[in-house]
C-alpha cells in the first residue's frame, strides 16, 4: 500500500469560511463522587445515578472528564481551536494544547481528539470545482505532525432522518488504532476505516456505512452496519460478524465491559438493547433510544413517546420523550431519572440525552 501523503495547505476557500463562536462552559458547585459525561456536552454527578446533580453545562463544545476533579474541552481563542483544562475544585484554567481543526461552526461534531492534544483527527476542504465537489482530506495530527490519512469526494446535501447515520470517530484507549466512518465528512462515501497510528497504515476498509461504533476490551473494536448487522475488528483476527440486529449508535461502560445501542428491529418502534461484551447477558427495554452509560452498570436513556401532531418529527412517528429512564446491569432494574428542576438533559425542548456524541 502507497506510503501516507505528506499534509499540504488547504486550498483557500472561495467564499469567507463562518468562525465558530467561543464556547461556554459553566459549572456549578465543586466536583461529585462519581461523575459522567452526558451527550457530550454535560457533566452529572452520579453518585446516585437515579437523582444527579448537574455539575457543568458546555455549549458548543465536547467535554472529557480527565479525572476526578478536571475537565477538558475545546473553545476558539484568537480564531485558532484550543484545549482547554477546568479543575472542578477551584474553577482554574489552563489552555492544554492547539489543535489543527479549521474553527468552522460545529467543528466539534467531525473532529476528535485525546485529552493532551498529542492525537487529533480532523478534515480540511478544497475549493469547489465546476461539478459542485471538493476533495475532503482527513488528516491525523500525531505528537505534532499532520499527515493526511486519506482523501474522498464531498458535496453540498444534508442526510435526512434520525437514522439516516451516527458519528463514527474514535481513537482506541491505547492510541494504537483509529476507527473512521467517511459518512462523518462526506454523504458521497460511505465506507468505514480502520488505521494503526504507528505507521498509517489502513488496516481495515469496507463499503458499508458504519452507524456507530466503540471500542471495547482487549482491543475490539464494535461498530453496527446500514445492512443491520453487528460487527467486531480486532488486529489479529480482522472483522467478523457479532450479532445479527440491527443497532444504531453503539457506546460501551466505563470498564467496556458493556455495550449499548438503540435497536431499530421495527424503526417505527426504537428500543434500547443492552448487552455484556463477550457474554451471553442481554436487556431490552421498551420504548427508547440513544443510551449511554453513565457508571459501570447503570445505562441512561431517552424514553420514546409518540410525536405529538405537527411536531416536527419528520417520517418518525415517535420521537425521545423529556424523560429520561436509568437500567442497571446489576440487577434489570429501570427506573425514571428524577432531575433537579433546570438540569435536565433538554435543550430547546429536545431531550439530548444520553449517548456519549450527539
Amino acid at each position: 500500500m502507497p506510503s501516507p501523503t505528506p499534509a499540504a495547505s488547504p486550498t483557500p476557500q472561495v467564499e469567507p469560511t463562518p468562525i465558530a463562536a467561543a464556547a461556554s462552559v459553566k459549572c456549578t458547585g465543586g466536583p461529585g463522587t462519581a461523575m459522567a459525561v452526558v451527550a457530550g456536552e454535560l457533566l452529572y454527578d452520579v453518585a446516585n445515578p437515579l437523582r444527579p446533580r448537574l455539575v457543568c453545562r458546555g455549549t458548543d463544545t465536547r467535554i472529557r472528564l480527565i479525572d476526578g476533579n478536571a475537565i477538558a474541552y475545546t473553545t476558539v481563542v484568537a480564531g485558532k481551536v484550543v484545549i482547554v483544562r477546568r479543575d472542578l475544585a477551584t474553577g482554574t484554567e489552563t489552555r492544554v494544547a492547539q489543535l489543527r481543526v479549521s474553527p468552522q461552526p460545529y467543528y466539534y461534531a467531525a473532529a476528535t481528539w485525546t485529552s493532551d492534544g498529542l492525537y487529533e483527527v480532523f478534515s480540511t476542504a478544497g475549493a469547489t470545482g465546476a461539478n459542485g465537489l471538493w476533495k475532503m482530506q482527513i488528516h491525523l495530527s500525531l505528537n505534532g505532525a499532520d499527515h493526511v490519512l486519506y482523501t474522498i469526494d464531498a458535496g453540498p446535501g444534508g442526510a435526512e432522518g434520525r437514522w439516516a447515520g451516527s458519528s463514527t470517530l474514535e481513537i482506541s484507549p491505547d492510541r494504537a488504532y483509529i476507527a473512521v466512518s467517511d459518512a462523518n465528512f462526506s454523504l458521497f462515501s460511505k465506507s468505514f476505516r480502520i488505521f494503526a497510528t504507528s505507521d498509517l497504515r489502513q488496516t481495515y476498509v469496507t463499503a458499508t456505512t458504519a452507524f456507530g461504533g466503540t471500542w471495547v476490551t482487549g482491543g475490539r473494536f464494535i461498530w453496527a452496519t446500514a445492512s443491520g448487522s453487528v460487527m467486531q475488528w480486532t488486529p489479529a483476527g480482522g472483522a467478523t460478524l457479532l450479532r445479527s440486529e440491527r443497532w444504531f449508535g453503539p457506546s460501551t461502560s466505563a470498564g467496556r465491559e458493556w455495550l449499548a445501542a438503540t435497536l431499530l428491529t421495527d424503526y417505527s418502534k426504537p428500543r434500547v438493547v443492552i448487552a455484556a461484551v463477550g457474554g451471553s447477558r442481554t436487556f431490552e427495554t421498551g420504548p427508547g433510544s440513544s443510551p449511554g452509560f453513565v457508571t459501570s452498570t447503570v445505562a441512561w436513556y431517552a424514553e420514546e413517546a409518540p410525536c405529538p401532531p405537527n411536531d416536527q418529527c419528520g417520517y418518525d412517528p415517535t420521537g425521545p420523550s423529556r424523560t429520561v429512564r436509568a437500567l442497571d446491569v446489576t440487577n434489570g432494574s429501570d427506573q425514571v431519572v428524577v432531575f433537579r428542576a433546570g438540569e435536565e438533559p433538554i435543550t430547546n425542548g429536545y431531550n439530548f440525552c444520553c449517548a456519549p456524541r450527539i
